[in-house]
C-alpha cells in the first residue's frame, strides 16, 4: 500500500467547499474565501468557475480564509471561484 492509498482511507476531520461569487472592480487582485473550518486547512484547492478570468497567481489558507491572488485584476462584474478545503 502506498501513501495515496493510505490517504484515500482517511476521513478528514472537517471539509468545506463550493462556489463563491465575487464582484470584480478592475483593480482588485486579492480575494478572500471564508472556508468555515475551525482551524487552517491541511489542503486547500481553488479554481476558476467563470470564463475570461485572469490566471490565479497563488492561493494560501489560514485559520479563517483562503486568500486568492490573481496575476492581474479580474474585470468589473460578478465572477465565481470554486474551492475545497480539508482538515485532517
Amino acid at each position: 500500500m502506498d501513501a495515496l492509498d493510505q490517504l484515500d482511507r482517511r476521513t478528514p476531520l472537517e471539509k468545506s467547499g463550493g462556489q463563491i461569487r465575487f464582484t470584480g472592480d478592475g483593480s482588485t487582485k486579492t480575494f478572500y474565501i471564508p472556508h468555515g473550518l475551525t482551524a487552517a486547512p491541511t489542503i486547500a484547492l481553488v479554481g476558476k468557475a467563470s470564463l475570461n478570468l485572469p490566471d490565479i497567481d497563488y492561493w494560501a489558507a489560514d485559520e479563517t480564509n483562503i486568500t486568492v491572488e490573481f496575476k492581474s485584476a479580474p474585470p468589473s462584474g460578478d465572477f465565481y471561484l470554486w474551492y475545497l478545503a480539508f482538515r485532517w
